[in-house]
């Protein structure tokens, strides 16, 4: 049964104890770039791997994890080829992501990750331009607020071009 709030830390140390490579995005990444405000699930951006994908979902699975939208037991076809996949967990909501185009492909995401130690659990959050890249490609009101409040904290925000938002 799905945890009531998302726990970025079990999440995340059961990510790592598959062997996983995953960057923290969204909610906690913007937490993480010191804007703090409520989160209701956990995104991971993951590479496109099947190998990796193989051991993501080895890790949701020993969350207790369902595929959300029909609660069916996880499948590698879930994952495997697929850009997204929503899932239940002992740990919370878990968004598992593909990046796109630099300079959100997972590639560059992670090369400017922050590393974080939790309980001597290291994995990796999006820095702060790969935070305002997802927010503007997202576009929506949760996003625009996060930009402000990002820009307040940090003044003017890190703006690399992203295809299909920047001509």
């Amino acid at each position: 049964m799905a945890a009531l709030d998302p726990e970025l830390d079990v999440a995340a140390t059961s990510m790592v104890a598959e062997s996983a490579r995953f960057v923290v995005v969204g909610g906690f990444a913007v937490i993480a770039n010191r804007f703090v405000r409520a989160t209701e699930h956990i995104d991971f951006l993951v590479p496109d791997s099947a190998e990796n994908d193989r051991r993501v979902l080895a890790a949701l699975r020993k969350l207790g994890g369902v595929r959300l939208r029909d609660e069916a037991h996880l499948r590698d076809e879930h994952l495997i080829g697929q850009a997204h996949l929503r899932a239940k967990t002992d740990a919370g909501i878990i968004d598992i992501l593909r990046g796109g185009l630099p300079p959100l492909d997972y590639e560059t995401v992670e090369k400017h990750a922050i590393p974080a130690d939790y309980g001597g659990v290291e994995f990796l959050l999006a820095g702060l331009s790969s935070i305002v890249g997802f927010k503007r490609l997202a576009d929506r009101p949760r996003d625009r607020n996060d930009l402000i409040g990002l820009a307040e904290i940090h003044g003017e925000l890190p703006l690399d071009p992203i295809p299909g938002v920047d001509n």
